[in-house]
């Protein structure tokens, strides 16, 4: 490249009139100049080789997150399923036991108990008035069960006991309920209708515990069976206890239920405890009805054979101690 040019001092003119001066680039420079460019793309490339490594690794990492939470999800639905059975095989219906494993939050045995609704039977004090009336179909264990309260929470309390027997029953009821009655020694009386019994609760100012009899025979009366319904419907202040069997099936005690519906039973007295193999049927009726239970059976013995229903005993009973439940609780 000509860079100047100029007339030549007189000390160099002797080499020619004009002074020229070119520049120009040296061989090394410029291959230098090549080389560096060459490693600074050798480094772009390296770089972009490290990016697409970390691309790589985070996509690898995705993908194994991914599958861990598919097999996480698959383990707990498996899971799910077999509490789901346990349940069923322990006797709860199979909607029951569904909603139970899909709220449990990891406590399937709390998830259960929280819909078991149980009610104690308080004290009585010398003043108070308290009136039940234990109805049910025939062979139940009505008759025991209330000799049983009737000792327990009345006699042996020093509480003023007094049996009602209303309506027809069957032959030699009656006669059994007076012998109770008069080996407890509580005073007892036998009416023949609802509307008599109506009378004789509003005429009557007992205070202490009140016990009503009712027969067993009420369903196949349709008349007694109105008359029954129509009166307990009406005196909300009596708690209507339902007696099933406890080794009745679901089924079974499903279909008492909702022919007892209309006399508004407010508790659930299960019998039979003893022999009954599991408590699942119970447990299911409990849940379904969502009517409380206070009292079963737990065996022939008056009046031993009578206690409050426990929720937790329900659960241990029916919370196996298999795999299943041990992952679960």
């Amino acid at each position: 490249m000509l860079v100047n040019s100029r007339p030549a001092p007189e000390a160099v003119r002797p080499f020619g009139k004009l002074e020229v001066t070119f520049a120009w680039e040296p061989a090394e420079s410029s291959t230098a100049n090549v080389m560096s460019l060459s490693e600074a793309r050798r480094g772009d490339s390296g770089l972009e080789n490290i990016r697409l490594e970390i691309r790589a690794l985070r996509a690898a990492i995705g993908k194994k997150a991914s599958r861990t939470a598919v097999e996480a999800t698959e383990t707990i639905s498996h899971l799910a399923d077999e509490i789901v059975q346990l349940l069923q095989e322990s006797g709860i219906a199979a909607e029951v036991a569904r909603d139970i494993a899909a709220t449990g939050s990891g406590n399937i045995p709390a998830a259960l108990k929280a819909r078991l609704s149980t009610v104690p039977f308080p004290p009585l004090n010398q003043e108070e008035t308290r009136t039940l009336a234990f109805i049910g179909p025939a062979g139940r264990g009505k008759t025991t069960s209330l000799v049983k309260v009737a000792i327990q929470h009345g006699v042996a309390c020093r509480i003023p006991t007094k049996v009602i027997t209303v309506g027809t029953h069957g032959v030699g009821a009656v006669e059994e309920m007076a012998r109770y009655a008069a080996i407890v020694g509580v005073p007892h009386l036998a009416i023949d209708s609802y509307d008599g019994l109506n009378l004789a609760l509003q005429g009557d100012r007992w205070r202490g515990l009140l016990l009503i009899d009712t027969p067993g025979t009420v369903l196949s009366e349709r008349r007694e069976k109105e008359a029954a319904e129509s009166f307990l419907a009406a005196r909300t202040d009596i708690e209507t206890h339902l007696v099933l069997r406890a080794e009745a099936c679901s089924a079974d005690m499903q279909s008492m239920v909702e022919k007892f519906a209309k006399m508004r039973p407010s508790r659930l007295l299960f019998t039979g405890l003893d022999e009954a193999g599991s408590l699942g049927a119970m447990a299911n009726t409990m849940i379904q009805t969502c009517v409380a239970a206070t009292f079963w059976g737990t065996g022939s013995q008056i009046p031993e054979g009578l206690g409050e229903v426990s929720a937790d005993a329900i659960v241990r009973s029916l919370w196996k101690s298999n795999e299943v439940a041990g992952r679960a609780a």
